[in-house]
């Protein structure tokens, strides 16, 4: 299982999100897991990456988040709070849009997935390899109560500019195969039977949570149609460039 991603679904940092597991992102999602522990680190998140709504829109599960509110900017060196102000009847989250070019790790608390007690994004602003120095968060955490405001926890010395406002959001429901399966993309719900996920040749499909949860070491495992049975291509584990091809799709 590939234990370089953290689960990560829909929303937010278009290029940044859909690099994750790639030569191409150093951005990482961390939760703290009450429930769905064995879901950290799993292969299970590259799928819901690649699935994200920015690249295939309209999938069973996918989150759409409206940003409202006034917006508010600021510049900051390491650790600091961001005051939002007093958040509007209906938000559910924050809006982030942050910028830094040198320096070390910052940190970004985000809204907990189903069964976790707490969650970030976090990576460094100095890493070459990150193609966007602006990384947008979609799903930041709202103020604590009888607060405004959230803490972007960042290494000493890091500067940085934020512009945030707040946001709602709508979820859409899984779908519901005739075997009772569900399938989609990760919400804030947790995760379906099904996972979204894009074949190596450029077919939408599905792959099964527990063929993901029993595979081991770095391959291909199958994409289904939203029926949990029929084979339409197949989804790597581990880097595609060092895989070769897959097998043929059995007919």
């Amino acid at each position: 299982m590939n234990s370089t991603l953290d689960p990560v679904f829909a929303a937010g940092i278009e290029r940044e999100l859909m690099a994750i597991g790639t030569g191409r992102s150093r951005l990482r999602r961390r939760q703290r897991t009450m429930r769905l522990v064995t879901i950290a680190g799993g292969s299970l998140a590259l799928a819901g990456v690649l699935t994200g709504a920015a690249l295939l829109g309209g999938l069973p599960g996918q989150t759409t988040v409206t940003p409202f509110g006034e917006t508010v900017s600021g510049s900051y060196t390491g650790t600091a709070d961001v005051d939002l102000g007093q958040a509007p009847a209906g938000a559910d989250r924050v809006i982030l849009d942050i910028t830094c070019t040198d320096g070390g790790d910052i940190e970004v608390p985000t809204k907990p997935g189903a069964g976790t007690s707490a969650a970030a994004v976090t990576w460094n602003c100095s890493d070459p390899i990150r193609e966007d120095k602006t990384v947008r968060i979609k799903d930041g955490l709202l103020p604590a109560d009888g607060s405004t405001s959230i803490t972007v926890t960042a290494d000493p010395g890091t500067q940085w500019t934020v512009v945030a406002r707040y946001g709602s959001s709508t979820t859409k429901p899984w779908g519901v195969n005739a075997k009772g399966e569900s399938y989609g993309v990760p919400n804030d719900n947790g995760v379906p039977d099904l996972v979204a996920a894009q074949a190596t040749n450029g077919k939408v499909g599905y792959t099964r949570m527990t063929e993901q949860f029993a595979f081991k070491g770095e391959g291909y495992i199958k994409v289904y149609e939203s029926d949990g049975e029929t084979q339409i291509g197949w989804f790597p584990i581990g880097d595609p460039a060092t895989l070769g091809d897959p097998p043929a799709v059995e007919k």
